[in-house]
């Protein structure tokens, strides 16, 4: 609680000095001192929070919060069991972000989310010390820390920027830990380690990335990702793609596509045993943006060492699809999103969970379409509604569950700064 007050302290501090200097540059416009150019270009700068340190040449303040209410219907069509309808509210994302440049080159971000998503990885969300290179042919950023690794082009995409209210069935399963007779996967999301991201200098638009972590990444339950004692072995992360631009029919046609891959030495753990054995992924992507179009298609593939109940491997498979085409509107309503997206995930029986109101099913294959609509008052202010239905089949406990339907209603609203 204390590093909680700390922190909504310090935001204020910051406002408070904005304001100040706000009023302060008013009255020099007013009074001539300042031309309203002048003065905009001020405040611009003004926003970070300089420091006394020499060294430190600026602190910026950021953040965001995203409000959600949910309805859920789980309808069990195959099987003996039930499960109970859910809607409520929660603040999915309350975000409280801190950016030093501190010169040479070297940078430190620190988030925190203290919402929903946060309370189980101890309200940490990225934490990152950073340095730029740029020597002869080596160019890109180091980083070390915690953040996402990256797999899976959803789930790398920032909170407060994507398309779907939440992130897909197949992003989930394939990206964060999995459960399935109390075993889990860990690979993907955030973890801790050393990252690189860099450019190829020679040829324009080529990038890639590696990385070393700790085995241990964000899962459902309440293991820290940053205890070293739980960590007891490595993960591996390399990544190469290519995006660049082209001209069709007048209008610029932005495309981007690769491929992530990673090797957890070991990734899955086996209960009741507890045996660790290793995971091998790849999740190639596109993504295309023409005019007001966007359309993103990723794939994943995965092979986990005695994946299945029987000790033999699994190889789950799945994939997204997601379109959006913006409609500017008047200057009173701005920008109008319509969102659509499929996804789907064959877990060759590790399980897809559902869970509603503390009971949780397995299934071996889920289908989901998600149809939504996202309303952009300006750049900070976004607010969204969805509807997803899942189908859901091949129940690990088929007495209980062989076949699920669900409908799920998700709207939200979102303010960052």
């Amino acid at each position: 609680m204390k590093k909680l007050l700390a922190c909504i302290l310090s935001s204020v501090c910051a406002l408070t000095l904005a304001a100040q200097d706000k009023a302060l540059l008013e009255t020099l416009v007013k009074k001539g001192m300042l031309t309203r150019q002048e003065a905009t270009q001020i405040a611009k700068e003004s926003v970070a929070v300089k420091p006394a340190a020499k060294e430190t040449k600026s602190i910026k303040v950021f953040g965001g919060i995203q409000g959600w209410f949910k309805w859920a219907n789980n309808s069990i069509s195959e099987g003996a069991g039930s499960m109970d309808q859910i809607s409520g509210f929660e603040l999915r994302y309350v975000k409280v972000g801190l950016f030093a440049d501190v010169g040479h080159g070297w940078t430190a971000t620190l988030v925190m989310d203290f919402g929903s998503d946060g309370d189980k990885r101890n309200y940490l969300d990225k934490v990152v010390i950073s340095k730029k290179v740029d020597i002869d042919y080596v160019n890109g950023e180091l980083q070390i820390g915690l953040r996402k690794s990256n797999m899976g082009i959803e789930q790398i995409t920032d909170d407060f920027s994507l398309l779907a209210i939440d992130r897909s069935v197949a992003t989930n399963f394939f990206t964060h830990t999995g459960y399935s007779d109390s075993s889990k996967k860990y690979f993907g999301s955030r973890t801790v380690g050393i990252f690189w991201d860099g450019q190829v200098s020679e040829v324009d638009g080529l990038y890639y990335s590696a990385a070393i972590t700790s085995e241990i990444t964000e899962g459902n339950d309440s293991e820290l990702i940053n205890n070293i004692n739980a960590n007891s072995g490595l993960s591996y992360y390399v990544a190469v793609g290519y995006k660049n631009l082209m001209e069709l029919d007048g209008r610029n046609l932005h495309y981007d596509f690769g491929i992530n891959m990673g090797y957890a030495s070991k990734g899955f753990t086996r209960t009741p045993t507890s045996s660790k054995t290793e995971i091998f992924g790849i999740n190639p992507y596109i993504k295309i943006k023409y005019g007001d179009f966007s359309a993103m298609a990723e794939m994943f593939l995965q092979s986990v060492e005695s994946g299945k109940a029987n000790g033999s491997s699994a190889t789950p498979i799945g994939a997204n699809v997601i379109l959006s085409y913006k409609v500017e509107l008047d200057n009173q309503w701005g920008t109008l999103e319509p969102v659509l997206r499929f996804s789907y995930v064959s877990a060759d029986s590790m399980g897809v969970a559902v869970t509603s109101a503390g009971n949780t099913c397995y299934f071996n294959e889920a289908k989901t379409v998600f149809l939504g609509v996202n309303l952009y008052f300006s750049d900070s202010i976004k607010t969204s509604l969805g509807y997803e239905f899942g189908y859901y089949q091949s129940g690990n406990n088929p007495a209980f569950a062989e076949e699920l339907k669900s409908n799920t209603v998700l709207a939200q609203l979102q303010v960052i700064f």
